[in-house]
């Protein structure tokens, strides 16, 4: 029965699934840590960083999705955007002169990140036909949901937590 569903729709579609499968476990071998960046692992952090921001914009797009957003569009605008706060926010905070404790950079993100998500799905080019509206805490609860998955995805990369307690 799996390989009828497969191959329905011809040997090439079965190709790019299988091609796009394989794309999605490229960052199981990445390992960077973002506080401490050590600059031979610098592409090993990119992987990371960019793995990371493709799920918090996935999981942000699906959540406005549910509420009437035009998914594809928030994803790449979210994505976007995302990247830049990354950028010129929690990164020079996170190692500049001015360095702030993580949990308080990861609160200040997802206030950032959750008023990017309302003036996103305020705009009606990222509103589908059955939009219902996006409220603060609604955008609060996207922009904390995302970024949780995409710390977790972060935290993942960088560590082995199933070693964590084990004796050697």
């Amino acid at each position: 029965m799996f390989s009828e569903l497969m191959w329905r729709s011809g040997p090439l579609a079965f190709c790019r699934r299988l091609l796009f499968a394989a794309v999605l476990f490229v960052p199981l071998p990445a390992s960077a840590n973002p506080v401490m960046l050590n600059p031979t692992s610098l592409l090993a952090f990119c992987i990371v960083a960019f793995w990371a921001m493709v799920v918090e914009a996935a999981v942000v797009a699906l959540l406005l999705t549910f509420r009437g957003a035009a998914p594809l569009r928030v994803f790449v605008a979210y994505f976007v955007l995302n990247g830049a706060v990354f950028l010129f926010v929690f990164q020079p905070l996170l190692v500049g002169s001015r360095s702030l404790p993580v949990p308080i950079l990861e609160v200040l993100v997802v206030l950032i990140d959750s008023v990017i998500i309302k003036v996103l799905v305020a705009l009606s080019a990222f509103q589908g036909d059955a939009y219902h509206g996006v409220g603060w805490r609604g955008a609060l609860v996207a922009s904390g949901i995302g970024n949780t998955l995409s710390y977790f995805v972060g935290y993942m990369a960088t560590s082995k937590p199933w070693e964590v307690g084990m004796g050697s």
